[in-house]
């Protein structure tokens, strides 16, 4: 049995969803597993409505959906795989997540999404929400 909780690094548009995805097609037919996105909470009738005085809000609902999921599926005798999908710039925001899970009892395993900043321009045209290349250029100064 194994219980892990995938954390996704990136920038938008640099492929963590698709490995979201990816992962969750691989790993979750052998048992439990579930994606939490902060992006899905802004979500309304099926279209992403970024309201940033929300973000705060939906990161700390992320967490604690994330955090009830893995309680939930703590004591469960079959494979559980959390998959974290948010950009997770910089290590506190992943930080309650990574603690989250080693008290549940999930292994962690962080992982890096490697991009470019040669090739912002291009995520900024293929990330599903519209986030701009100055934002994300602003994401990759931050990045750590």
């Amino acid at each position: 049995m194994a219980k892990i909780c995938y954390i996704l690094r990136g920038l938008p548009g640099s492929g963590k969803s698709m490995l979201a995805e990816s992962l969750k097609d691989g790993a979750f037919p052998k048992g439990f597993g579930a994606i939490f996105s902060t992006d899905d909470l802004f979500m309304v009738d099926g279209e992403y409505q970024f309201d940033p005085s929300k973000l705060k809000e939906y990161h700390m609902k992320n967490l604690q959906n994330a955090g009830a999921w893995m309680k939930e599926h703590s004591s469960v005798t079959t494979n559980a795989y959390c998959i974290i999908d948010n950009t997770n710039t910089q290590h506190w925001e992943f930080a309650e997540y990574k603690k989250m899970a080693k008290h549940f009892g999930f292994m962690v395993q962080v992982i890096t999404v490697d991009w470019d900043s040669k090739d912002i321009p291009l995520y900024a045209k293929r990330n599903s929400h519209g986030v701009p290349e100055e934002a994300i250029r602003r994401m990759a100064i931050r990045w750590e």
